[in-house]
């Protein structure tokens, strides 16, 4: 992790401190956003009112920090960092990431102060959850387990398993998983994406993606394998 003073409106982009790194000062304060949760609103003929209808899934929002100062001497290189997409890392909140994109919906535009510095804004896309930089996977030999989700909404993990060939099942709760005709070696499980791949091909699978939930949660594996790695990617607001 690079350091960040929690009192000093900094970030990190693509790994880069911005303050340390890049010489950018930044005027204003940076916010900590909690992302709306997305609802179909619909109205019945006959009834007052209007109703709301949700699957517990949040929109994505668009993070802008103002007032950015940097050196006349900085520009191309600020520029070429302040591109694509990357992990971004605010002083308020450290130890947790937001996926995003750079100035998805309109370009930077960088005002030329007196031949001496630029000023301008940044606008980041983000991804409505943060998650854990540098999660460490839960290291697994057993065929249960039990997995402690410290986030704060539903999360969808990610498994690599070590297999020695057939079918293997994964169960959490209600939602189970079962990846035919495994090969021995690695698989990885990606329950986000909604992909099972070995030696870079897709395998078939048969049930529901796994997710886990705030709290306590018991991970079950059958089949054939020597051990698991399980990040959970814990969601948090």
């Amino acid at each position: 992790m690079i350091f960040m003073n929690r009192d000093e409106p900094n970030f990190i982009w693509k790994g880069l401190n911005a303050v340390l790194d890049m010489g950018c000062i930044i005027e204003n304060e940076l916010p900590d956003i909690l992302p709306n949760k997305r609802y179909d609103t619909y109205s019945i003929v006959g009834r007052s009112g209007e109703f709301n209808e949700t699957y517990n899934d949040y929109e994505p929002f668009d993070y802008e920090i103002e007032d950015v100062t940097i050196p006349y001497d900085n520009l191309k290189e600020v520029k070429r960092w302040l591109t694509g997409k990357s992990k971004l890392i605010t002083h308020n909140d450290e130890d947790k990431y937001l996926d995003a994109i750079c100035t998805i919906s309109k370009p930077i535009s960088f005002k030329n102060e007196w031949g001496v510095f630029y000023t301008f804004n940044i606008e980041f896309r983000c991804q409505p959850f943060k998650r854990k930089v540098n999660e460490q996977p839960v290291l697994i030999k057993t065929k249960a387990v039990e997995i402690t989700d410290h986030g704060d909404e539903t999360a969808f993990p990610y498994i690599e398993i070590y297999s020695k060939g057939g079918d293997i099942t994964i169960s959490v709760g209600s939602n189970s998983l079962t990846i035919l005709r495994t090969q021995t070696g690695i698989v990885t499980i990606d329950n986000e994406k909604g992909k099972v791949i070995q030696e870079g091909l897709p395998l078939f699978t048969r049930g529901s993606w796994i997710k886990t939930n705030p709290g306590q949660n018991t991970l079950n594996i059958s089949g054939n394998f020597t051990e698991a790695k399980f990040w959970n990617r814990s969601a948090y607001l």
